[in-house]
């Protein structure tokens, strides 16, 4: 029987930096992890993330840097688009990854 080592807990620091350099809002984020923005400010505030939603987090942080580093996001386009618009441009890239 093998045994997992326990995985290292999410730094939200880091998320809430990527979140920024994406140009992204908190309700963005929220949105994105599947959950409300009292949740994601939990998180942020050093609660626990649950189990149920680690692995999801985990995944969608994935895909949010591959769209940082390969689609070198946010553009100058993406740049000048205002949130609801930016949203919908990282949706439809997010879209194309799954």
């Amino acid at each position: 029987m093998t045994l997992k080592a326990p995985r290292k807990p999410i730094d939200f620091t880091k998320v809430e930096a990527l979140r920024k350099e994406m140009m992204l809002t908190i309700e963005n984020m929220a949105s994105l992890f599947g959950v409300t923005r009292a949740t994601y400010h939990s998180w942020l505030k050093g609660k626990p993330i649950r189990p149920s939603n680690d692995e999801y987090v985990r995944v969608m942080l994935k895909k949010l840097l591959v769209v940082y580093t390969e689609h070198s996001w946010p553009s100058p386009e993406v740049r000048a688009m205002d949130s609801k618009m930016r949203k919908d441009a990282l949706d439809t890239l997010l879209q194309v990854q799954a």
